[in-house]
């Protein structure tokens, strides 16, 4: 097996784990009634890792999977989480010399933003999302809880990555 197809087979189980505790377990911790949005903070972690390429296309796929869950337009997880994580690796990018709390600012900065253009497209294709009296307390607590869940992400990221578990090092 060569080391592309096993990148590839990395990431898929990674996102398949993901998702299954996404929808076994995160669905129901609701702190203030909103659930984490760990498909996004993968997709930040693979972009942040990874590089922008990396981001998007770990992004498009986390979309697609996140899509199965939601009622709204297939697709628009998809588009939202692949722009998300092309934007966490053009901005790791810019950073000189990169910390961890560097990577939990740009986990939470990338989820408000997924989830703010989440809420715009879907009320571009006739949702009410904005004018949900809930959206800012639903960024708010995505960004937090995805901040913080960054740590627990990067080393498995890296993993996918075929860079080991060392979570000392972003």
């Amino acid at each position: 097996m060569n080391a592309e197809s096993t990148l590839v087979l990395r990431w898929s189980l990674l996102l398949v784990m993901a998702y299954l505790i996404q929808v076994g377990f995160l669905q129901d911790f609701r702190p203030l009634g909103v659930h984490p949005e760990i498909m996004l903070l993968l997709a930040i972690c693979a972009g942040i890792l990874g590089g922008s390429s990396r981001g998007a296309i770990v992004g498009f796929f986390a979309g697609l999977l996140n899509d199965l869950l939601l009622s709204g337009s297939l697709g628009i997880s998809a588009l939202c989480f692949a722009l998300v994580g092309f934007a966490a690796g053009v901005l790791e990018d810019s950073v000189i010399r990169s910390s961890r709390l560097i990577s939990m600012a740009i986990a939470a900065v990338g989820s408000a933003v997924g989830v703010l253009m989440y809420a715009c497209l879907s009320q571009l294709l006739g949702a009410h999302s904005l004018s949900d009296p809930r959206l800012w307390l639903i960024i708010t607590i995505v960004s937090v809880i995805n901040g913080v869940l960054c740590l627990a992400a990067l080393p498995l990221c890296r993993w996918a990555e075929g860079l080991g578990l060392n979570s000392r090092a972003y």
